[in-house]
């Protein structure tokens, strides 16, 4: 372990197998040609398809050596840190024991909230004002408690979406990865503990999330979920049993509560040139176009 604390070249394992972790190995490849600290940096992906995957294209095109997950084959001290970003697997201690430095996680929240798979999205869905980036080291068996490395806070704006989101928080989060590598191994030793207070779980969604209950959303909530899946799907609804999906959601601000009317009341808005729905707190939300399930979108 001397030795490798006195070292001033690293051996890299990187973990990362969905699009979001292409921009944090792109950075650390760049990293590891511009200074002499990465001496080997190789790439782990758990994709068992025969179609490769942005991240196992880039990493033939750089000559980044793929081993498939679980089916690692190296040995103790090969690799001397692990990376771990958008990953999706948990680590067991057999794996951990091979990194004499451990193994680094990033992670899109501030940590202990929004532990789980979909950070991001329990971000907009909640409509937290502040959200952020987590690198943590990795204990084993278990998903998103060890100890903290760095933490960065980030503003999220009101309108922001989750393509956006996760393309601003992905580019903050390698690059608290290459400051970490850069400061080797000093940045490792004065982590702290998680907080047991403020734990929250980001648990994985499916498509069922999409369907909108009027009676039981505010429009404010309306509008953070479509903020939350927008690019996964797309906000559903039932209209004279007819199934609809709806786009281009706002709201407007100076909208006065309207008791005279029923929760779920669809019509056209001719001020601003959209169809609005009346929600839980008698509230409009809007949407510029929708498309009845089986038909072409149509426009407000």
């Amino acid at each position: 372990m001397q030795n490798i604390h006195n070292r001033r070249y690293y051996n890299v394992l990187f973990f990362g197998s969905e699009a979001i972790a292409l921009n944090s190995l792109q950075k650390v490849n760049q990293f590891r040609k511009n200074e002499q600290i990465i001496k080997r940096l190789d790439l782990v992906t758990a994709n068992n398809s025969t179609n490769k995957t942005k991240i196992e294209q880039y990493a033939h095109a750089e000559n980044i050596k793929i081993l498939q997950w679980p089916h690692l084959n190296i040995i103790d001290g090969e690799f001397d840190i692990g990376l771990i970003v958008a990953f999706g697997h948990l680590i067991k201690e057999d794996v951990l024991k091979r990194f004499p430095l451990g193994m680094v996680n990033v992670h899109p929240s501030l940590l202990p909230r929004w532990r789980g798979a979909a950070p991001i999205i329990y971000t907009l869905l909640h409509g937290d004002e502040v959200g952020g980036v987590s690198l943590m080291k990795i204990k084993p068996n278990v998903f998103d408690v060890g100890e903290i490395i760095s933490q960065k806070r980030v503003p999220i704006p009101k309108d922001i979406k989750l393509p956006e989101l996760t393309n601003q928080l992905s580019d903050i989060g390698a690059e608290m990865l290459i400051e970490c590598l850069r400061c080797l191994p000093s940045s490792l030793q004065n982590t702290q503990p998680q907080s047991n207070e403020g734990v929250l779980y980001a648990k994985k969604i499916n498509k069922r999330i999409s369907e909108v209950n009027w009676a039981e959303k505010s429009a404010k909530e309306v509008y953070n979920l479509y903020r939350a899946i927008y690019g996964l799907y797309a906000l559903t609804t039932k209209f004279k049993d007819k199934q609809m999906k709806l786009f281009d959601a706002f709201l407007v601000d100076t909208d006065p509560v309207v008791e005279e009317k029923s929760v779920g009341t669809l019509e056209y808005c001719e001020k601003t040139q959209a169809i609005r729905i009346l929600c839980k707190d008698k509230r409009f939300i809007y949407f510029k176009s929708l498309r009845i399930v089986g038909k072409r979108e149509i426009s407000a």
